[in-house]
C-alpha cells in the first residue's frame, strides 16, 4: 500500500523572465538654422562698352584688308583669252582679266577698257594667254587682197636695238644654226624671207618686242613659220628707224 504525501508542496510556476528596458534616446540635437543671404543683383553690360567692342573688331577687319590691298601691286589687264589671227575681229570671249606686275615701261590694256577693244583687229597672230598690248590692235585692217599682217615675240638681239617706228621698212630672215665642227663655233646662215612695213612694235612683260609687219601673202605665211620655230630676225633697211 503506497502512502502519497499530502503534505508535499506542489511545484511553483518559474518567474516570467524580466521585460527589457526600452532605450532611452538622447533628446536630438536642434537643426541649424541657415539664414540665407541677400541675392546678388543680375550684372547689366553698358551697351557702350558692347557697341565700342563690334566697332573695333570691324575697323581692324578693314584696316587688315586696306593693308594687303595697298601692298599688292598687281594690276588687272587684259589677256587673249583663244588665239587670234591676223585680221580676226576681237569679241569678248576672246579676253580674260589677269592680275599681274607690270614692269615700268611695259604698255599694257587695263581691265575698264575691255569694251573698246571688243571690234577691233589684231595686226598679228596673238597666242592664248598673251598679255595684250595697244599695239597688237587697230581699228581697221586697210590690205590689200593679197596683203596680210604677221606678228611675232621676238628676244633680244633678234630686233634692232632702235626703236622700230611704224611704217619703217623692214627685211625678214630667217636664221638656220648651222656647225662647224665639234670644236668649232657654231654660226648661222640666213636666207631673206622678204621685206615688209612694221605695222605694230611694243614691248611686252616677258622682255620680249612684240613686232607686226604687213607683207605680201606669201612672205606672211614664211614669216609665220620662222617665227613659230624661233628663227625669224628682223632688220633695218635703209637706216629707216
Amino acid at each position: 500500500m503506497t502512502v502519497t504525501d499530502h503534505d508535499e508542496a506542489e511545484p511553483r510556476p518559474a518567474p516570467a523572465p524580466p521585460r527589457p528596458r526600452r532605450a532611452t534616446r538622447a533628446p536630438a540635437a536642434p537643426a541649424a538654422r541657415f539664414e540665407p543671404g541677400p541675392v546678388a543683383a543680375a550684372r547689366h553690360r553698358n551697351p557702350t562698352w558692347v557697341v565700342a567692342g563690334v566697332l573695333l573688331v570691324i575697323l581692324s577687319a578693314l584696316g587688315g584688308v586696306l593693308l594687303f590691298t595697298s601692298s599688292d601691286e598687281r594690276t588687272a589687264v587684259l589677256v587673249a583669252a583663244a588665239d587670234l589671227r591676223p585680221g580676226a575681229t576681237v569679241q569678248e570671249s576672246d579676253l580674260r582679266i589677269e592680275r599681274v606686275a607690270v614692269p615700268a615701261g611695259v604698255r599694257t590694256i587695263p581691265a575698264g577698257d575691255a569694251g573698246d577693244l571688243v571690234g577691233r583687229h589684231a595686226t598679228g597672230a596673238v597666242p592664248a594667254g598673251t598679255m595684250l598690248a595697244p599695239a597688237m590692235f587697230t581699228a581697221d585692217v586697210p590690205l590689200g587682197p593679197d596683203e596680210v599682217v604677221v606678228g611675232a615675240a621676238l628676244d633680244p638681239g633678234e630686233a634692232p636695238l632702235t626703236q622700230l617706228q611704224v611704217g619703217a621698212p623692214v627685211e625678214l630672215l630667217d636664221v638656220t644654226a648651222a656647225g662647224l665642227g665639234a670644236a668649232a663655233a657654231v654660226t648661222e646662215a640666213a636666207t631673206t624671207l622678204g621685206t615688209g612695213t612694221v605695222w605694230a612694235a611694243e614691248p611686252v612683260a616677258t622682255g620680249q618686242l612684240w613686232v607686226s609687219v604687213r607683207v605680201p601673202r606669201d612672205v606672211g605665211l614664211a614669216v609665220a613659220v620662222a617665227a613659230a620655230a624661233d628663227r625669224l630676225r628682223v632688220v633695218l633697211v635703209g637706216g629707216a628707224g
